[in-house]
């Protein structure tokens, strides 16, 4: 038996914990105690690297979205109110601290700006950007160790994509920032904290109260309301986690009862519990490097490889035109016209101008400025096709196929079955390391990127690691 199995022996929950409540309450009660017993002893070695991997590459995405103009100046307007004060430190340059409660939504609005941060495909959705930012704020402000930390992190993630495989799909419309991902930051607090199972419980289900009804045409229209969904969900789970410690009682069957709206065939409660201890979530994430919707990946892959069958490199201009072949929930991104930066990235059109443009699909290739006329002209040469074969495969796979024609009758196909970044195609450490240190780097400089890079794939206790953002402070100060 290797080290990871012997591990996955000791994370049963445990029925003692299991005593009252419905029938259809019994998963959310196995849930609670898992999470309430959780330690770092039934943590497997493979899921602890890979949670300094994933909180390494959230930091990144969370400084570097921190020079959004639109959360700067929110910031400043916090800042500015006398009574705004508090130990939690706000991820941006020179931005000091804040309450635990600000310092969560700033953290978290700022990771989602850039479209680039983790995301699980089973869950639809971007578990640790949800559960990250609150339990920083939290440990930070606790002093918390590293074990603590990691732990809860665990907790948070499994629970979040548990939360969201019982409510899938979505009802139509929904967007899943914002839904199912405050159960897993109230689930890693609470872990924190160290509720035992009964308060976790409760905490779980008032978090699941305050799901929000986050609407998917906000990403599509450009609405960059559509960017604090995860900083409305991480303050929520700090709130529902004090609430359950204050002694503020939840609703039965809670989870179920408050997410039921927003799942389109009911809630599967099974899959909350499901295989706790056995299956760790965590290890079946990706990463991103395309700073877009995960829906366009493919197709950019895909697109790479297929330039990659043609002599030279073709100017942009030389392209006649595109078609991208794929699933049916990434073709539904087939607006050539995308308004702002936000619209950009969920537009399988501009997505593939973009790349053909700018040679990147990185940050600087989904900008206000890189929604020019020229790319937006080239955008509307690229059609977007559900392919039958491709789409049967989702969610298990998620492919794309692009042909590219030039005006010179040249043409070149290329197809991909699963995006990289995932565990089919998974991307080196050095080239995480690289996505952070571009984003990193402009904000905090080279020496302290190199240093906090280091730390948090460890990763080192909160305090720490928020130090070295500030910089030229000593952690315990």
């Amino acid at each position: 038996m290797n080290d990871d199995a012997r591990h996955a022996e000791r994370t049963r929950p445990n029925d003692r914990e299991m005593d009252h409540g419905t029938a259809d309450e019994e998963h959310t009660h196995r849930l609670a105690a898992w999470v309430a017993e959780l330690d770092s002893e039934t943590v497997p070695p493979s899921v602890e690297d890979r949670v300094g991997l994933v909180v390494a590459d959230t930091l990144g995405v969370v400084i570097g979205g921190a020079s959004d103009d639109a959360v700067a100046r929110l910031r400043e307007a916090w800042r500015e109110r006398a009574d705004d004060t508090g130990d939690a430190t706000i991820l941006a340059a020179d931005a000091g601290r804040a309450s635990r409660h600000h310092a969560a939504f700033l953290n978290a609005t700022s990771g989602t700006v850039l479209e680039l941060d983790e995301g699980h495909r089973f869950a639809a959705g971007h578990p640790a950007i949800h559960v990250l930012p609150a339990l920083l704020a939290e440990a930070e402000t606790r002093y918390a160790d590293r074990e603590a930390f990691l732990v809860a992190f665990v907790a948070g993630y499994e629970t979040a994509v548990r939360v969201a495989e019982a409510v899938q799909p979505l009802a139509e419309g929904y967007h899943p920032h914002g839904v199912w991902g405050v159960v897993g930051g109230a689930a890693a607090v609470s872990r924190l904290r160290g509720y035992d199972a009964t308060t976790t419980r409760t905490a779980l289900s008032i978090a699941a109260n305050y799901a929000q009804h986050t609407r998917f045409a906000a990403a599509t229209a450009g609405a960059t309301v559509r960017n604090s969904y995860a900083g409305m969900s991480n303050l929520a789970s700090l709130i529902a986690a004090d609430q359950a410690r204050a002694g503020f009682t939840e609703l039965d069957d809670g989870i179920a009862a408050h997410l039921a709206s927003a799942s389109a065939a009911g809630v599967v409660r099974e899959r909350l519990a499901a295989d706790l201890g056995d299956r760790w979530t965590l290890s079946e994430g990706y990463f991103k490097t395309h700073a877009a919707c995960r829906y366009t990946h493919a197709t950019l892959d895909a697109l790479a490889a297929a330039l990659d069958g043609i002599d030279g490199e073709p100017a942009a201009e030389e392209v006649e035109e595109v078609i991208v072949e794929t699933y049916a929930a990434a073709a539904k991104l087939d607006d050539p016209h995308p308004r702002n930066a936000l619209a950009a990235k969920f537009s399988v059109p501009f997505a593939v101008a973009t790349a053909l443009r700018t040679g990147s699909t990185g940050a600087e290739a989904f900008t206000n400025d890189a929604v020019a006329p020229e790319t937006l002209a080239l955008a509307e040469r690229v059609a977007v096709r559900v392919e039958d074969e491709i789409d049967a495969r989702a969610p298990d796979e998620r492919g794309a196929r692009v042909t590219v024609t030039l005006a010179n009758g040249t043409e070149a196909s290329a197809a991909v079955r699963h995006a990289r970044g995932g565990e089919a195609d998974p991307f080196e450490p050095s080239e995480l390391r690289a996505k952070f240190e571009s984003l990193v780097g402009p904000a905090i400089g080279s020496e302290r990127t190199d240093r906090l890079w280091t730390a948090a794939r460890d990763p080192a206790p909160p305090r720490v690691l928020c130090a070295m953002v500030r910089g030229g402070e000593h952690p315990d100060r």
